[in-house]
């Protein structure tokens, strides 16, 4: 098992793997006494959920000692009975696959805390996380990689009927999911505050549903910092070494864009007054994003999570993602919010599961079951919904600036760059496909009139001549 410690300090070894040493952790080098096949001692530390502790087992190494299978099988264990009033009887048959599933949950929601985990000791540790964005990239992407599987998993539950649920539910009462103390540690570590839960705030898990040391351990990962706050001060820092001021780019860009489209409307044909009414609605939205006081309200009211310096460095980076600088910094942006995006399906997946499985009735942990998970399938429970809106305010790119020619090398940095001279882009008038004279509304009837009456003429004229005929 790997062993990872985010609390040692940065100039302690803070990773060791027997994927990633030549030898395991207590093994000595000098194999003429122990090998591999010999008595070997085996080094495990566990985290999580179950504490910390070092344990050294003296067994053979083989592939059961070192998962530990005999403790990790063993571990399934069920309560139900087909007959209630005989203990000896078997267990319901769908228990086991119940249990089974959310032991599953509970491993990979271990390897997510430990992926977290891992970042957070990068960017607490290191001024400087550029160097380290590529293994960041990876954790996050085999992060959001165990976030899909566990929602084909939750589809693996609706091979359960509800009326086979039915049969044991009442066994487990009041155990429930709710109470998976991993998760509600994955929920604070990426950063879900009290502001933005509609119900059960940390108080109720810390001092009601959770005791003893599983109440410290989430106490503990209340205290920390949590993944947002790290990226927002890594995006604050991105802004600040910038060699330009984006936000003033970015507001004569806004400036430049609405006048042009504005300019372009008018001359193909679109009213004077409508196309302001357009500019002056495409300000107002701009300027919640550019204006400091009006993204104070947006903070104030909880509109926001970061702060604008940081939202204007993700709007940044969007905008010039193609640039060497900020290939890796936006393949982060976008990983975090693959994550983001997982968890609300996964969440949107349990809620359709539990209504099927036990409709409107109240949760076996004492919750309200489907209305409670209801409210949880918001935008307010997306940590990173800031960088799904950054989109509201992306504009074309022919309205920004473009850099130098040196930002395409892969040494330039984001302190080096520089901006070329704008150049405003030419006014489209679009081609409309014009009816010719006769064929347009005024003139048209025009000549349905002289049609009529010429119409009129001929059918005179031949009722004279045949007139004239028939007096002879």
């Amino acid at each position: 098992m790997c062993d990872f410690d985010p609390t040692r300090n940065k100039t302690a070894t803070t990773m060791s793997c027997p994927f990633m040493q030549p030898t395991f952790d207590n093994i000595p080098n000098d194999s003429s006494d122990n090998d591999l096949t010999g008595e070997s001692p085996i080094h495990t530390t566990t985290q999580n959920g179950n504490g910390s502790h070092d344990e050294i087992v003296q067994q053979p190494l083989n592939y059961s000692t070192y998962l530990r299978t005999n403790i990790l099988l063993s571990a399934l264990k069920c309560l139900s009975h087909t007959n209630r009033s005989d203990n000896s009887t078997p267990p319901v048959h769908d228990e086991h696959f119940f249990i089974l599933i959310h032991q599953v949950f509970e491993l990979w929601f271990k390897q997510i805390l430990f992926e977290i985990d891992s970042v957070r000791h990068i960017f607490d540790q290191n001024d400087d996380v550029i160097p380290f964005l590529f293994n960041i990239n990876l954790r996050l992407k085999r992060t959001a990689t165990i976030w899909n599987m566990l929602i084909d998993q939750l589809q693996l539950l609706e091979s359960m009927t509800p009326m086979e649920f039915l049969e044991f539910r009442e066994f487990i009462t009041p155990a429930s999911g709710f109470q998976s103390l991993q998760f509600r540690i994955i929920e604070m570590k990426l950063g879900l505050t009290d502001a933005f839960r509609s119900s059960y705030k940390t108080n109720y898990f810390i001092r009601t549903m959770f005791k003893g040391e599983q109440a410290n351990e989430l106490e503990s990962a209340v205290r920390e910092l949590p993944l947002l706050r790290h990226v927002e001060r890594w995006l604050e820092k991105i802004y600040d070494n910038t060699s330009f001021d984006f936000n003033d780019v970015f507001k004569l860009a806004i400036q430049n864009m609405i006048e042009h489209e504005k300019e372009e409307k008018i001359r193909n044909g679109t009213d004077a007054e409508a196309a302001e009414g357009n500019a002056n609605t495409t300000n107002e939205q701009f300027k919640k994003m550019a204006d400091p006081n009006e993204y104070r309200k947006l903070l104030d009211n909880n509109e926001r999570r970061i702060s604008q310096k940081a939202m204007l460095s993700a709007l940044m980076i969007s905008h010039y993602h193609q640039e060497p600088c900020f290939q890796q910094a936006y393949e982060m942006l976008s990983l975090l919010m693959d994550i983001d995006g997982l968890m609300a399906s996964w969440r949107y997946k349990h809620v359709v599961l539990v209504q099927r499985q036990i409709g409107r009735k109240p949760g076996t942990g004492g919750t309200g079951g489907f209305s409670y998970l209801k409210e949880t399938i918001s935008d307010k429970y997306q940590v990173f919904a800031d960088l799904f809106n950054v989109s509201s305010y992306l504009i074309p790119q022919r309205f920004l600036p473009k850099f130098v020619n040196n930002a395409q090398t892969s040494t330039t940095t984001a302190s080096s760059l520089e901006l070329q001279p704008y150049s405003q882009p030419p006014i489209i008038c679009k081609k409309q496909s014009r009816m010719p004279k006769y064929q347009s509304s005024s003139n048209l009837n025009q000549y349905y009139q002289i049609g009529f009456f010429f119409l009129l003429f001929v059918t005179g004229c031949l009722f004279g001549i045949l007139f004239s005929r028939f007096a002879r």
